[in-house]
């Protein structure tokens, strides 16, 4: 049986960290190392986990130094012989470890993919989505282009279960990186590795709430981290293939942040917006509502762009809040 390493890095994580850890020691599969990295948590983070009484489970504290440093002190205390990454706030289905393992079929130069599900409360609702990647690859490049062109790009590093050999060829997370750096991560696994083995039972259930997705996400910090996750990701792209399909892949994914930066990080919009030009131009549009479909020919993105933050400042940010609580209750009623 092998040993594998499940590194789980939590912070201020008390709230939800329970069922994590518990879904971890609840595998089928139990030749586990379950590492829980405390970054520096304020809350009782570390007694939650305490409180559960299985001896696979190792906890190690550090200052707080972001979630790649914590994936990497646990990357560095790992002994198996396999290593998959659990947020703390998300949950593995029972066979998950097991249906990962017997797709690689002891194949260590391949690393292995799973479904995945949103959920908001109890983690048993998440329901897999379908997505084309939902197969087998013999060229990793391929799955990262379908997942890109075609699907939502979701390459979180919990998607993968990956042999040791494979992650020392890739090489950890760019501790640099907060936001955005599954992107990074995830591009360099792929390509250290020789193709994918799709997991049908392996699910991942991902929790969904409001926090990440406006304010939270919008900072100085935050932008810089996805400006240079976007650029180190698709250097590795184009490395391996300078063609004219990853030139608009990697120039649309400058684009899809060009809009996020603009008006307020100028500089990092004008990078953005070189980087764009270079790679041939975008496809991309500014998406949004009827009004925004109408006001497009005539005001162009920017300016919507500038009335969009004008608002925001405004008042607009607690209707755009409350827009996404309304998701949420409606992915949570499904």
């Amino acid at each position: 049986m092998s040993l594998v390493s499940i590194i789980m890095p939590a912070f201020n994580a008390e709230n939800w960290i329970l069922p994590a850890v518990q879904s971890a020691c609840a595998q089928t599969h139990e030749d586990l190392e379950i590492i829980v990295i405390d970054d520096g948590s304020t809350d009782e983070t570390a007694d939650a986990v305490s409180s559960i009484q299985d001896k696979r489970i190792r906890l190690i504290r550090q200052t707080n130094a972001g979630q790649s440093a914590a994936a990497n002190l646990g990357l560095e205390n790992a002994r198996g012989e396999y290593i998959k990454f659990l947020d703390a706030d998300d949950a593995l289905s029972p066979n998950h470890i097991q249906s990962q393992l017997d797709a690689l079929q002891k194949d260590n130069s391949k690393i292995a993919d799973c479904a995945w599900g949103y959920f908001v409360e109890d983690w048993h609702n998440a329901s897999p989505r379908e997505e084309s990647t939902n197969r087998d690859y013999e060229d990793p490049l391929e799955w990262l282009v379908e997942s890109l062109s075609q699907n939502e790009g979701m390459m979180g590093g919990w998607k993968w279960l990956i042999p040791q050999a494979v992650i020392e060829r890739a090489g950890g997370w760019n501790p640099k990186l907060g936001l955005n750096n599954d992107f990074d991560f995830s591009i360099r696994l792929l390509l250290a590795s020789t193709g994918v083995k799709w997991a049908p039972d392996a699910l991942y259930a991902y929790r969904k709430t409001t926090t990440t997705s406006l304010s939270g996400s919008r900072s100085r910090k935050a932008m810089e981290s996805a400006y240079l996750t976007t650029m180190l990701g698709c250097n590795q792209l184009l490395a391996r293939e300078n063609s004219e399909r990853i030139r608009r892949l990697c120039a649309n994914r400058y684009q899809m942040w060009l809009f996020q930066f603009f008006p307020e990080y100028p500089d990092l919009a004008q990078k953005a917006e070189k980087a764009v030009t270079s790679l041939g131009g975008s496809d991309l549009s500014l998406q949004g509502g009827r009004a925004l479909k109408l006001l497009m020919p005539t005001l162009g993105w920017k300016n919507i762009r500038r009335m969009q933050t004008f608002a925001y400042r405004n008042g607009w940010s607690s209707i755009l809040k409350r827009k996404e609580q309304a998701r949420v209750n409606e992915l949570e009623a499904r």
